[in-house]
């Protein structure tokens, strides 16, 4: 997907990914090929792996400031490295150190159409039928949120803070415009945030020259005054309701505080990846409700799990990941 010509076998049974986003991934398409993980699993989030993966090797990842082991994945004889870098260079680089294991790079953050990568994905692979499985989900519940949600007034959409850190002072920001406009289409950029604007909201915390995670004021937000506060830190979460620096704002009053479901992956954000597609129709629910009310959320996350997290989940199972029941 970065244009370069990469020979890899035409059997492909053992995978590494340099990022949780694309490891995750792999786990949903072909879990038989992945060899190991980039991120941990707490023993709550390990009962929606299936067993036999949940003990596979940890690598690292590259996180923007430190590269892979390349020792490491060169010890695991892959037959083919994934990695998402938008950098070519970089892609040269690890190439160069991994040798002859190929390096195939996909690009997998745009939320807006997932399409490509999940096909280019299954391709590679050789897992076209499960692919097309999630391309058909995914379709399915973006184009249902998508017919409800474009035609809102810019003025009428719902404003959502997303709320980061312990305290609930960090955010990612959209660059753009510090100032309500009328388009918002040039704001839609921030990988960790997309889902608030497929799913009708606006994120309020934007200024120009700024992206990704920062760090804000309660007297900023207190300003921005938002609809909805979106977060995927359970502290936070518990303690807002108490805190009397949060009392005044409109979505702690109106008790709009949702936090994202996160086991075994996040559904909103980090990895900002194809996890997050069962993350459309829960933030559509979580923004518009009444919209919504006749979207069978329980069902959605039901087949989701079993079609692409290969485990069944129960009805408790289904209570603990959308009542937040930690």
């Amino acid at each position: 997907m970065a244009e370069r010509n990469v020979k890899i076998p035409a059997n492909i049974n053992k995978v590494l990914s340099v990022s949780p986003a694309t490891t995750t991934a792999v786990y949903m398409l072909a879990p038989e090929k992945l060899v190991g993980w980039n991120m941990k699993f707490s023993p709550d989030n390990a009962k929606y792996i299936l067993k036999k993966y949940q003990k596979l090797p940890m690598v690292g990842s590259w996180s923007g400031k430190n590269d892979i082991n390349y020792e490491t994945y060169i010890s695991m004889k892959p037959d083919i490295v994934m990695d998402n870098s938008e950098n070519n260079s970089i892609t040269k680089v690890r190439q160069q150190k991994l040798g002859n294991i190929p390096v195939v790079v996909v690009h997998d953050l745009d939320t807006q159409n997932f399409v490509p990568y999940i096909t280019f994905m299954g391709k590679v692979l050789g897992a076209k039928q499960k692919a097309d499985k999630l391309i058909s989900f995914y379709n399915n519940v973006k184009k249902e949120v998508e017919s409800k949600v474009s035609n809102i007034p810019d003025e009428q959409k719902v404003k959502v803070y997303y709320a980061e850190g312990p305290k609930g002072l960090q955010t990612d920001y959209d660059s753009g415009p510090s100032a309500f406009k009328t388009n918002y289409a040039s704001l839609k950029n921030n990988q960790h945030t997309q889902l608030i604007y497929l799913c009708g909201g606006l994120n309020i915390a934007r200024g120009t020259g700024i992206n990704n995670t920062s760090e804000v004021s309660i007297e900023k937000v207190l300003q921005w005054n938002p609809d909805v506060i979106i977060t995927n830190n359970p502290q936070f979460y518990k303690s807002v309701y108490s805190d009397s620096s949060w009392q005044n704002v409109k979505a702690v009053k109106e008790h709009r505080i949702y936090l994202t479901p996160t086991k075994p992956f996040n559904w909103v954000d980090r990895p900002p990846g194809i996890n997050t597609i069962i993350g459309i129709p829960w933030t559509a629910k979580m923004l518009y409700p009444d919209k919504f009310k006749d979207m069978d959320l329980n069902k959605l996350t039901k087949e989701f799990y079993s079609e692409f997290y290969h485990v069944n989940l129960t009805d408790s199972d289904i209570n603990v990941l959308l009542n937040n029941q930690q």
